[in-house]
């Protein structure tokens, strides 16, 4: 039977106690039962869980070999450079807003639409301190080029820029950018905002909120919470 490492994320991974995990089966379900066995709480919320093999989400019946990379990845909350139009990138700094701004299209860009994600001091009515972002960071960096390369080939726009930062950020930093460069604005708009949404649905980045109540990994998709003691 296949050995594989699992490696697991965010509230999973403190559920489970450990961040990577050797074990075998012959499919992806196999491997999550026997990891669920061996750590029982892992199960919670299960339903949840996405699975992924060698840095690309797959169906729990896909079949394994030794030496897969496995990982099971809850909810998330939502580089490289893979062609001159398409720049995408996770980092562990401050993103310097303006730059990446700067460096969108051409002159021939008529608009550049941006968004820039911060964070803010409250969540539900409670103040929040600080926010710590974690990521997958070998295949947050394979989905948000998918996602650029996927917008920028339905046309009409000229560059597309994706960065996420991690670590600890505190209220009012940037932790996501979106920047769409493209002759008119009726384009860029509409192309930024879905990008944003795609993000958000796919790129495993989780966030854990410090609050004046304590500390919780949010689920950005669906807007649930896991508490977590401070």
């Amino acid at each position: 039977m296949p050995d594989v490492t699992v490696l697991v994320f965010g509230p999973l991974r403190e559920r489970v106690g450990v961040d990577e995990i050797q074990v075998a089966g012959t499919t992806v379900q196999e491997v999550w039962d026997e990891v669920v066995r061996l750590h029982p709480t892992a199960g919670v919320d299960a339903a949840s869980v996405r699975a992924a093999r060698n840095l690309s989400y797959c169906e729990w019946t896909t079949a394994v070999q030794t030496g897969d990379t496995i990982a099971f990845i809850p909810p998330v909350a939502g580089g490289s450079e893979s062609r001159a139009a398409v720049r995408v990138w996770v980092t562990n700094v401050p993103i310097d807003v303006g730059s990446v701004i700067a460096s969108a299209g051409s002159s021939a860009d008529g608009a550049v639409a941006t968004f820039i994600g911060r964070v803010r001091d409250n969540s539900d009515g409670v103040s929040v301190h600080r926010i710590d972002y974690e990521s997958y960071a070998a295949m947050a960096d394979v989905e948000m080029r998918r996602i650029g390369e996927e917008l920028y080939e339905r046309g009409g726009i000229s560059t597309i820029t994706i960065v996420h930062r991690v670590g600890s950020l505190l209220v009012g930093e940037a932790s996501v950018i979106v920047v769409v460069a493209a002759p008119h604005r009726d384009t860029a708009f509409p192309v930024c905002q879905e990008a944003m949404e795609m993000i958000k649905s796919t790129v495993p980045v989780w966030k854990r909120e410090h609050r004046t109540d304590g500390a919780r990994w949010v689920d950005a998709r669906h807007g649930a919470h896991h508490e977590v003691q401070p």
